[in-house]
């Protein structure tokens, strides 16, 4: 009866890991496969690590050795679920922190308490079976809608880091309860404190990692939502705001823009002066524009604005507006030449921003035709 009871705490806590295992992972056999083999395992390591740990002196001390012994399922692991190694060493040190918690706690209450008639391993039994029936609705949830989704959305130099640091949430775990069984030996006591300061360097440094990645990647949205010459929005957002507008079904005007001649700038002043024009002309055009509707740049030197409809502008006067721009470049000589534009409706010349833009598009180089007409006939 006795080694029942002290089988059991142990296989407790292997059928939770093994739970955890089978949820985070995919199966490569049929479930009865998979369940005899482990089954036959579980029963051959349980007998030779009882074996083994019941000949030492410190057998039965609580110190939670045996949990070494989980190492061993890296092989029927790989063989029946279809895991990388970084996977099955995050998995499996997440998983053994949590029983290993619990054990360390049942062996306190185990060395604590004395109830007439029970064991040490009558107690811890108990306790941790108690403390699985009261946590592991929690920590299932928090299996199932975090560590999940972080092991499976994550990869190279950050995978590598999060296995290291779930590697240290077990090692501290495992060496504070041995600070909890052996109190009095001094080295162990060094090496608590030495294992708790790595572990917070650890974590600083994944937090650390996970910062650094979140601002490289608001700095390439920033890239794509926003151009860095003329600090107007991209091409992105003009699409996603005349989709929310459509959507709420709010009349607005799509302008498109296209500088006149803008290549012979390039040709004579050189590309630097080239992109003081574009800027100069966005700047310009966002100043007139204020608050009253949306600004972008699509490539090169091809603009769009979104003007509301029922806006305190209408369309013909903020065209006034624009027709006043400078004819030169401030300090500068190179002269204005001006630009075509087109305009299109929404809804009457189109239901998506690609048609709108379309038809934008067809008005201005109608009007640069047009330009282009007069300029040969005088």
């Amino acid at each position: 009866m006795e080694i029942a009871i002290v089988l059991l705490s142990p296989f407790e806590m292997l059928l939770v890991n093994l739970f955890v295992v089978h949820q985070c992972s995919e199966r490569k056999h049929s479930l009865a496969r998979t369940f005899v083999i482990l089954g036959l395992f579980t029963c051959a390591l349980l007998s030779a690590a009882f074996m083994l740990l019941s000949n030492l002196p410190t057998y039965g001390s609580g110190n939670g050795l045996f949990i070494f012994f989980g190492f061993l399922y890296y092989l029927p692991v790989r063989y029946l679920y279809d895991l990388r190694g970084i996977r099955v060493v995050t998995i499996a040190s997440f998983s053994w922190s949590y029983t290993l918690m619990l054990f360390a706690l049942s062996a306190i209450f185990g060395r604590g308490l004395d109830i007439p008639g029970w064991t040490a391993a009558d107690i811890v039994l108990l306790v941790q079976t108690t403390l699985y029936l009261v946590t592991f609705k929690a920590f299932y949830k928090m299996l199932k809608t975090k560590f999940i989704f972080v092991i499976e959305n994550m990869g190279g130099k950050e995978a590598v880091a999060f296995m290291l640091m779930t590697m240290m949430w077990f090692w501290t775990m495992f060496i504070l309860n041995m600070s909890f069984v052996y109190s009095d030996t001094i080295v162990l006591e060094v090496l608590t404190y030495f294992t708790l300061a790595t572990c917070l360097l650890s974590s600083f440094r994944y937090i650390y990692m996970q910062v650094d990645s979140d601002k490289k990647i608001q700095n390439l949205e920033e890239i794509a939502y926003q151009d860095t010459l003329t600090q107007l929005r991209s091409r992105v957002v003009l699409i996603s705001d005349a989709e929310d507008l459509v959507s709420r079904k709010i009349p607005f005007y799509l302008i498109f823009f296209d500088l006149d001649d803008f290549k012979s700038i390039n040709d004579r002043f050189g590309h630097a002066v080239g992109d003081e024009y574009l800027a100069f002309f966005a700047y310009e055009i966002k100043v007139r524009t204020g608050n009253k509707g949306g600004f972008y740049r699509l490539a090169g030197d091809e603009f769009v604005c979104i003007l509301a409809e029922d806006g305190d502008d209408g369309l013909e006067l903020f065209l006034e507006r624009i027709s006043a721009l400078p004819k030169t470049l401030p300090n500068s000589k190179v002269k204005f030449l001006g630009f075509s534009y087109g305009v299109a409706s929404y809804p009457a010349d189109g239901s998506t921003p690609d048609e709108l833009l379309q038809s934008a598009d067809e008005n201005m180089y109608e009007m640069k035709r047009s330009k282009k007409t007069v300029r040969l006939q005088a």
